[in-house]
């Protein structure tokens, strides 16, 4: 019997993935995007369903143990593109020692232009002739032989028109789009005009649009997420990627105010040395993993000790909008109602959930707890 070659082909890819190859081993069939603790300052993964890898920004200068040691674990080998926002130290701090541990593959994307400091020339040093000025419309295609394939597209950088010398105003902004699932990263993007920032936040709202998860602009400064900005772009869900101690008071009570106006929750990768969480919308998790199954109208959001909360896409059908009722894992004989407490104790790689009691289980005593 003669074998298709389409047959063949998706034969040898299932085998290589199955075979823990390292050109996969990072992969695992939905699209990941990992905001990773790097204390007071961003660093972001993206990994496509198939393996490809996108690095947003990467860690603060003296803190790079962190981005390093996370990625180790990941099973990353390499970094195929690479996006800063802009210059300032804790965004480009740990270029050296990332792309020494994980050699980028094709481009790292900026603003172009120079900026004072020793941080930046050992940045322009490190990617050499990978070094690439973006440009409204520069579009990143992963997975492109896939049926879905993820597109990352650079909306506005340089403070998109608007006369500013402001570093965090310059700041690039990112776009990911898969499927149903958007999200934004946008460095330390500006939203009023004070004495030294512009808003640039309102002219590139609507480059942006909709999206389901946002990478909170500037670690949740006062002077980041005005109300145009929310408004256009209504997420589900926020990123805070802020330092326990910073000398910078993030995240600020006057940004976590205008996110919670909306009816945002707000996941941040430490406490900072702000505001204090509100404990109801407002969760610490360290490392946080965000992922989109491949044609799926939900995503889901991994922090802290294995917890995962679950949101629809917007525009989900009504199905996909319904919480589920019950919890449990899959090696007990009891299960809980969704909001026990004690479901935070179960491990993702455990975790079931449904909207009728699972077959052959009991319910916990007095749940919900």
């Amino acid at each position: 019997m003669k074998l298709h070659p389409a047959y063949l082909l998706s034969c040898l890819f299932l085998v290589l993935l199955l075979s823990g190859s390292t050109a996969f081993s990072q992969a695992n069939g939905k699209l990941q995007i990992h905001f990773i603790d790097v204390g007071q300052g961003d660093g972001a993964l993206l990994i496509s369903p198939l393996g490809e890898t996108v690095l947003f920004d990467n860690g603060k200068r003296g803190n790079c143990d962190l981005p390093v040691s996370y990625l180790q674990q990941l099973g990353t080998t390499k970094i195929d593109y690479m996006i800063v926002s802009h210059y300032h130290d804790d965004h480009i701090g740990c270029t050296t020692e990332v792309l020494t541990e994980f050699p980028l593959q094709k481009k790292g994307f900026d603003r172009g232009g120079n900026y004072n400091s020793t941080t930046f020339q050992k940045y322009v040093a490190k990617l050499g002739a990978k070094r690439t000025t973006a440009t409204v419309g520069t579009t990143i295609i992963l997975d492109s032989g896939s049926n879905h394939p993820v597109k990352v597209e650079i909306v506005a950088l340089s403070g998109n028109g608007i006369p500013t010398t402001n570093e965090n105003d310059l700041s690039v902004v990112a776009t990911v789009r898969f499927g149903n699932f958007d999200a934004v990263i946008a460095g330390d993007l500006s939203g009023f005009k004070t004495g030294s920032y512009e808003d640039i936040e309102s002219s590139v709202a609507p480059k942006v649009g909709q999206v389901e998860v946002y990478k909170v602009n500037h670690h949740g400064s006062a002077y980041s997420s005005n109300e145009v900005w929310l408004a256009t772009l209504k997420p589900k869900i926020g990123i805070i990627s802020t330092g326990s101690g910073n000398s910078y008071n993030h995240p600020t009570q006057e940004c976590l105010d205008r996110l919670h106006a909306v009816g945002m929750k707000t996941y941040w990768t430490e406490t900072g040395n702000g505001v204090e969480p509100d404990p109801t919308v407002d969760f610490i998790g360290k490392n946080i993993l965000v992922e989109a199954t491949p044609g799926s109208w939900t995503f889901t959001v991994n922090y802290g000790s294995n917890q995962l909360d679950t949101y629809p896409d917007w525009g989900a059908p009504p199905e996909a909008e319904t919480v589920p009722v019950f919890a449990w894992s899959k090696n007990s004989n009891i299960y809980h109602f969704a909001n026990c407490k004690f479901v935070k104790n179960i491990s993702v790689a455990n975790l079931e959930k449904g909207n009728t009691p699972p077959a052959g289980k009991t319910l916990h005593a007095g749940c919900p707890k």
